[in-house]
């Protein structure tokens, strides 16, 4: 679906990557705001008095450390893992199937062949 943007000259992985990263963390982000929201209540702060503008000023206390919090663990995450990111990243090997493949499968349809039919046929 990002194609367009790669012929644009937009870094489509990366677009991909922002979009996987904010879904993914939708949870995560709400579960954190919640719990620094009560901290910052629990010191005296009031999120539901004022006008929107009051309102929306009085979440910049919650919106920094939890945006920092979650980004840095994130970060420390990818570069844990060795993430470089960017277009043809992978390593993936794709199997053939080949003929060492079809004497195996052939060998194992035999096999089961036999165990079936040995448990119809008494000796």
């Amino acid at each position: 679906l990002l194609k367009p943007f790669s012929k644009l000259g937009l870094p489509s992985h990366e677009i991909a990557l922002m979009m996987t990263i904010a879904l993914r963390f939708i949870p995560v982000l709400m579960d954190e705001a919640d719990k620094i929201m009560k901290a910052q209540q629990s010191r005296g702060a009031d999120f539901e008095s004022g006008n929107i503008f009051q309102r929306a000023k009085s979440l910049i206390p919650i919106i920094v450390p939890l945006f920092v919090r979650i980004a840095g663990d994130l970060a420390l995450a990818m570069e844990a893992r060795c993430y470089r990111g960017g277009e043809g990243r992978t390593k993936l090997n794709e199997s053939r199937f080949e003929k060492r493949d079809v004497i195996a499968a052939f060998l194992l349809i035999l096999f089961l062949g036999a165990l079936i039919a040995s448990r119809f046929v008494k000796f």
